[in-house]
C-alpha cells in the first residue's frame, strides 16, 4: 500500500512540476494575448471597436441594491459572495473513536448549468452580482468569480429576510449567518461503537446555513477589466486563461505585466508544491525498499 501512495504522490509531483514549466515559458506568450487590446479612454464607447479586445479602467457601480434573491438579504456594493456550510462528518475517528461534526464551506460549482457560479437562486455557493457598469460599459456578472471578497458581512436587517429564514449572531466561520433552521447546531464529537459499520449522526446532520463575503469597505472600487465590447456591454474573453480584472486604473502596458508577473508567480509556487509532493512520493518508495530488504 504504501509503495502504490508513494508512486501516485511521484507521478503527481512530477505532473504538477510538468504543468508549472510549461505555465512559466508561456507567461509571455499569455501577455501577448492583451498587445492588440484597445484602450478606452475615460470609459466610453466607441462604435468602432465593436467586437474588439479593449481595456477599461474605472470605478465599479450599480444604482440597483444587490440582494440576495434566495434569502432577501441586502448586501452593500455591486458584488458578494453567498457561502451556503453544511453540517458534516470530517472524516476518520479519533484515538477515542469519535467522529468529529463541523461546519463546511460549499465551493462554487463553476461548471455547472445554469449558473456557472452567478446569482444562483438555488442554495448553493454563488457570486451575487448587482447589474454594474464601468464607464459607459455593462460588465459582465462573470467578471465577479476573479474578485476578492473577504469581508465578513455582519450589517443583517431582519426585515429583509424572506419568510422561513431566521438569523443567527456569533457563529464560529462568519459572525452572523442566516438559516432556515430555528436552532443550528455546534461543532461537536459523536461516539461511534465498533459494532456499529457506519457511524451514527448527531441531530444536526445535514443541516445547511449562510453567510456572506463583501468587498472591504476601504476599496475605493476602481478597476481595470480586458473584454470583448459587444455592444454597450464588457464581455469576458472565456478563451483567456488569466486574470481578466484588477484593482486600479492600470495602462495597458501595466495591465500586461502583472498578468505577466501574476502567472510566473503561480507557476513558480506550483514548481515548489510540485518538487515537495515529489520528494514525499519518492520518500515512501526508498523507505518501502530499504523496510523489504
Amino acid at each position: 500500500m504504501r509503495k502504490i501512495f508513494g508512486f501516485i504522490l511521484t507521478v503527481i509531483g512530477i505532473f504538477t512540476v510538468f504543468l508549472a514549466v510549461k505555465g512559466l515559458f508561456s507567461a509571455p506568450e499569455i501577455a501577448q494575448e492583451f498587445e492588440n487590446a484597445v484602450t478606452v479612454e475615460d470609459g466610453r464607447l466607441d462604435p468602432a471597436n465593436e467586437g474588439k479586445m479593449v481595456i477599461v479602467s474605472g470605478t465599479l457601480e450599480s444604482d440597483q441594491q444587490l440582494q440576495d434573491p434566495l434569502t432577501g438579504v441586502k448586501l452593500p456594493g455591486v458584488a458578494a459572495r453567498r457561502v451556503v456550510w453544511t453540517f458534516e462528518a470530517l472524516g476518520s475517528r479519533d484515538k477515542e473513536d469519535y467522529i468529529k461534526w463541523d461546519w463546511m464551506e460549499g465551493s462554487i460549482p463553476i461548471e455547472e448549468a445554469p449558473y456557472y457560479g452567478v446569482n444562483a437562486d438555488t442554495q448553493i455557493t454563488t457570486i451575487l452580482v448587482a447589474p454594474t457598469t464601468i464607464g459607459d460599459f455593462q460588465v459582465d456578472s462573470n467578471y465577479f468569480t476573479e474578485v476578492s471578497l473577504s469581508d465578513d458581512f455582519t450589517d443583517y436587517n431582519e426585515n429583509d429576510l424572506k419568510a422561513g429564514w431566521y438569523l443567527y449572531s456569533k457563529d464560529k466561520e462568519a459572525e452572523y449567518s442566516v438559516s432556515q433552521e430555528e436552532e443550528l447546531p455546534k461543532k461537536t464529537k459523536h461516539y461511534t461503537p465498533e459494532t456499529i459499520g457506519e457511524p451514527s449522526k448527531p441531530w444536526g446532520a445535514g443541516m445547511q446555513k449562510i453567510s456572506y463575503r463583501t468587498f472591504s469597505p476601504e476599496d475605493p472600487m476602481v478597476y481595470t477589466l480586458v473584454g470583448i465590447q459587444k455592444g454597450d456591454t464588457l464581455i469576458q474573453d472565456a478563451n483567456i486563461n488569466v486574470p481578466t480584472i484588477s484593482e486600479g486604473a492600470l495602462t495597458l502596458d501595466d495591465f500586461m505585466e502583472e498578468t505577466e508577473g501574476s502567472v510566473r508567480a503561480g507557476s513558480i509556487f506550483g514548481i515548489v508544491i510540485g518538487l515537495l509532493i515529489t520528494l514525499v512520493g519518492l520518500s515512501k518508495l526508498l523507505l518501502f525498499r530499504g523496510c523489504k530488504e
